[in-house]
């Protein structure tokens, strides 16, 4: 074939239409369904983060204020374990138990410079007057072990036999 026998009247060129966004591909669809899943459960782990401390923080809220005696000490740190224990166990702990229960989750260095102060602070509960430097140690040590403790060592706390 020549070149002066080409057809001459060729049709023009169609360009194809552009991607459509929808459908979306597979791909994006796995995406969605994880990063919603991945919002879920944060949100949720977020939410029983915070409940299982609201407890604690409003004992030490409420520690942060000066008591009058170690019997409104040991009370709150009671009211504060009410919150992750069941209650006849907490209720039931008084004098050397309660004393061996909040040594628990210590460490035996810890056990040793905290246990005089508990012993005496269980002693002066029973008593009118007291020390206000045993309240205040007394205090210090509760917010201590408020923080230390709940709900962190739980666990522990059950396990030991004392809960």
């Amino acid at each position: 074939m020549r070149l002066d026998q080409v057809p001459t009247e060729l049709h023009d060129i169609v360009a194809a239409p552009a991607a459509s966004w929808w459908p979306l591909a597979p791909g994006w669809y796995a995406l969605v369904a994880l990063l919603t899943l991945s919002l879920s459960v944060l949100v949720i782990w977020l939410h029983r983060y915070l409940r299982s401390r609201r407890v604690r923080n409003h004992m030490l809220k409420q520690l942060r204020q000066p008591q009058p005696n170690c019997q409104q000490v040991t009370l709150l740190i009671k009211q504060a374990c009410l919150g992750y224990l069941p209650r006849q166990s907490i209720s039931e702990l008084s004098g050397d138990d309660w004393v061996n229960f909040l040594l628990t989750p210590l460490s035996s260095k810890q056990q040793q410079q905290w246990q005089a102060l508990l012993r005496t602070a269980v002693r002066e509960s029973y008593v009118a007057s007291t020390d206000p430097s045993t309240v205040a140690e007394y205090q210090k040590f509760a917010r201590y072990w408020l923080h230390l403790s709940l709900p962190n060592k739980v666990k522990q706390l059950q396990g030991a036999g004392h809960v």
